[in-house]
């Protein structure tokens, strides 16, 4: 990787659910850039719609959607799996979201609430860390092992966790990849549970990930492979619609 592009992912990798918006300031002092340097690539990334202005900030473009929706595949994942969320939720009882990974992220685009509302809900562009939920797991799962480790790797919130809370994501991981989609009991967003498949294109290689999301307290072993079930059939009918035999 180029200097150049290093300095690019730095910036870029500073925005966040919580941080939307960032000065020069901000953004050169978290990618240990002056702010010259910086401001050069800012004007560069917002020259091809990577980035664009909020005022004196500087937010993602409209550009990451749009290649996001590209990667997603020959037809609109995000809408044909809007409709059978929607579905799958009413029937369930549940949120759904849509997510896809990026980097060691997942991405949330969509949700629709549970018909009994339990939880705010998460907004456009909303970032978590793959490895935190049942969608990011999901995804991992897909991966091939030694694939899996290199990004896992990359991310420093992952390194920072103890060994034993590695040992037991990993652990998740194999048996998601087992069997098929993710479970979560509540382990890392306070108060929800719920499971989660991955979405693979014609390669076999994850690019977004369906969740079904409960009140923790509604969370059992039975209904979490319930959803997990659901979900898996919903998500063999929408890759058979984007890339048919």
């Amino acid at each position: 990787m180029t200097q150049v592009i290093k300095r690019i992912d730095k910036l870029l990798d500073a925005f966040s659910e919580d941080a939307p918006s960032l000065s020069l300031s901000d953004l050169a002092g978290q990618a240990g850039l002056p702010k010259s340097s910086a401001h050069r690539l800012l004007v560069g990334l917002e020259e091809i719609g990577m980035l664009e202005r909020d005022g004196p900030n500087w937010r993602l473009g409209k550009r990451v959607v749009l290649l996001a929706n590209i990667r997603l595949g020959q037809i609109d994942l995000r809408a044909e799996a809007s409709r059978q969320l929607r579905t799958l939720g009413q029937r369930l009882r549940a949120a759904t979201a849509f997510s896809i990974p990026d980097g060691c992220d997942m991405v949330y685009l969509e949700r629709h609430e549970s018909p009994v509302p339990f939880a705010p809900a998460a907004r456009l562009g909303s970032r978590a860390p793959i490895w935190a939920g049942a969608a990011g797991k999901a995804v991992l799962a897909c991966l091939d092992p030694e694939e899996r480790l290199a990004r896992l790797q990359t991310d420093e919130r992952w390194l920072r966790l103890s060994q034993l809370q590695r040992r037991s994501i990993e652990r998740e991981l194999d048996q998601t990849a087992r069997r098929r989609y993710a479970l979560d009991p509540g382990t890392f967003f306070e108060g929800v549970g719920g499971a989660a498949v991955a979405i693979a294109d014609v390669t076999g290689e994850p690019v977004a990930a369906l969740s079904v999301i409960i009140p923790q307290e509604r969370y059992t072993r039975t209904l979490g492979r319930e959803m997990g079930r659901q979900l898996t059939e919903v998500a063999k009918e929408i890759e058979a619609a984007a890339h048919p035999h």
